[in-house]
């Protein structure tokens, strides 16, 4: 019984020992080559890229080529024809879209890195949360195993019941069927992962050091700031506001008279006719007012989008910071309990054996050291993602997100 601390401890110690081999940006990479949800984000972005660039050609000119053959004709007629658009401010304001527009697009984009980075990070804590949890209820049913002998050779000096046999038998059997259950758990886990990155994780890699440092952080009117410069949604939501208010410009530029120089080159047989014209037009379309309606409509709902955008920001940098301290502050607290838990296994088993502690409270304090090791590992997962979303809103690089959690989680 006098082991029976070390045994309990045994899974911490052992996760300590081995090499942390997971690397959790190398498998970023990975899974930006093969994720499904991250290669259809890919093929979105390059869209609408082609979209974007699409409008830098709003001013350039046009041409055509046609062949005909009218009536009056004694040959076929060919046609070569240009335009170049000298006053449209239709178009002029469709090309002023094109930078605002691969701004949207670029800052979506690195909201789906975002988006697979917590995906990543959720994965592996996943992994870590069944091979710990295998890791400490294996520990558990070898103290058990101890405390069954001890209750079976009290019971045979006359100094036991059979009531505490039964009793350690019963919680035995519970933690081996908890075992099939975690396992089963981790084969999920790893299986999740893998259709994230394409290949089966080492599943023994992830594992926990035995206590993890304080998180720094900095002030929240810092974060802020920083949110509101480099956060992928707040960037998005500003450029979708000056794509709409071009729209408005858009809009407004169809009543205007557009003026454009044209050039123009037939020939049937061997006649031939050019000329150069500069041609005004002036547009005549009642759908172009209700079109104008609809674009000041849009571009006040993206300026209300936009600002909701930014007040939801900070509030979850509020909440963010404030869990990521508060949950420091448990960690240390979840470390004492882990060490007093240790301490009440020892000192009931010594009790128990002195006659003073029934088997029960041996296995309650068994079960205790067990709840507050598997609780620990919670915290020390939630709080990693707690870090990856705040730095998630407040840097504008995944990748540096990616490794500021992947650094406290492995304690790098």
């Amino acid at each position: 019984m006098k082991n029976t601390r070390f045994i309990l401890g045994f899974a911490v110690i052992a996760a300590v020992q081995q090499a942390h081999a997971v690397d959790l940006l190398a498998d970023f990479q990975k899974a930006a080559n093969y994720d499904p949800v991250y290669q259809t984000a890919l093929a979105d972005f390059k869209s609408s890229l082609a979209q974007a660039r699409q409008s830098f050609t709003a001013y350039a000119p046009t041409g055509s080529l046609s062949n005909q053959r009218l009536e009056n004709d004694a040959n076929s007629r060919t046609t070569f024809s240009i335009t170049q658009p000298l006053l449209n401010y239709q178009a002029f304001a469709t090309f002023k879209q094109a930078d605002p527009k691969k701004g949207f697009a670029e800052a979506n984009f690195l909201l789906k890195q975002q988006d697979l980075t917590v995906r990543l990070v959720k994965g592996a804590n996943a992994i870590i949360l069944a091979n710990e949890n295998i890791k400490l209820n294996n520990a558990k049913i070898k103290a058990l195993e101890q405390q069954y002998l001890a209750a079976k050779r009290k019971l045979e000096l006359g100094q036991g019941t059979v009531t505490d046999l039964r009793d350690i038998e019963v919680k035995a059997a519970q933690a081996k069927s908890a075992q099939i259950s975690y396992q089963n758990q981790l084969e999920i886990a790893a299986k999740q992962y893998a259709s994230i990155t394409g290949e089966r994780p080492v599943v023994g890699e992830f594992v926990l050091p035995q206590q993890h440092g304080k998180f720094q952080l900095k002030q929240v009117e810092e974060y802020i700031d920083l949110t509101m410069q480099n956060n992928p949604a707040i960037l998005a939501a500003k450029y979708n506001e000056r794509v709409a208010e071009l729209e408005v410009d858009r809009a407004r530029g169809s009543f205007m008279p557009t003026l454009a120089a044209t050039f123009s080159d037939s020939k049937s047989g061997k006649i031939e006719n050019k000329y150069t014209a500069v041609v005004v037009t002036l547009p005549l379309n009642p759908s172009s007012y209700f079109a104008n309606l609809s674009a000041q409509s849009a571009y006040a709902k993206s300026k209300d989008s936009r600002r909701d955008t930014e007040e939801k920001a900070k509030l979850d940098v509020d909440k963010l910071r404030s869990q990521i301290n508060t949950g420091t502050e448990s960690l240390l607290i979840n470390l004492d309990a882990i060490k007093a838990a240790e301490l009440s296994v020892e000192a009931n088993a010594k009790s128990y054996e002195g006659g003073v502690r029934s088997a029960v409270d041996v296995l309650n304090a068994t079960q205790t050291v067990f709840q507050v090791k598997s609780e620990y590992v919670t915290a020390v997962t939630s709080q990693t993602e707690n870090v990856l979303s705040l730095m998630n809103l407040s840097n504008a690089n995944p990748m540096d997100a990616l490794e500021t959690a992947y650094k406290y989680l492995f304690s790098r």
